[in-house]
Parts: structure tokens; C-alpha cells; sequence
């Protein structure tokens, strides 16, 4: 019978992946502020207490967001 040969398994590096996720963040973000920009003006008659919904529910998961990243930069100190 022959002996089959592999190859030894590389430790995994967090750096690449955690690169990655850095650049999404940062597209991710990226793309909100274009859209918070293009969002209704508060001179617009077309505003309606939707829209302050809308951005107050907006306002409550980008809190998250920095709370989170709070979290996990002064985790790291």
C-alpha cells in the first residue's frame, strides 16, 4: 500500500480576515453617508413624521454600532 503524503496544515492568521472586515466597515459606512445625504431635507413639505421615525431608528442602531466598536477598541487597550 502507498503511503499518501500531506501536507501540514498552516496556522490560521486573523490579520487578511480582519483586514477584510475592516475595508467592509469602512465601505459600509461609506455607503450611509451617501445615502444619509441624499435623505429628505427639513424644508421639504414632502416630510412627514415617517421620515423622523425612520432616522430616529437609524440613529438607535448607529448607536449600537459605536457602542460596539467602543467596546471592542478599549478592549484591546
Amino acid at each position: 500500500m502507498a503511503k499518501i503524503e500531506t501536507l501540514a496544515a498552516r496556522p490560521v492568521e486573523p490579520a487578511a480576515a480582519y483586514d477584510n472586515a475592516h475595508q467592509i466597515s469602512r465601505d459600509l459606512l461609506q455607503h450611509i453617508e451617501l445615502q444619509l445625504d441624499r435623505m429628505i431635507r427639513p424644508d421639504n413639505k414632502a416630510l412627514r413624521w415617517t421620515h423622523v421615525r425612520a432616522l430616529n431608528l437609524v440613529n438607535a442602531q448607529l448607536s449600537e454600532v459605536a457602542a460596539l466598536v467602543n467596546e471592542t477598541n478599549n478592549a484591546r487597550n
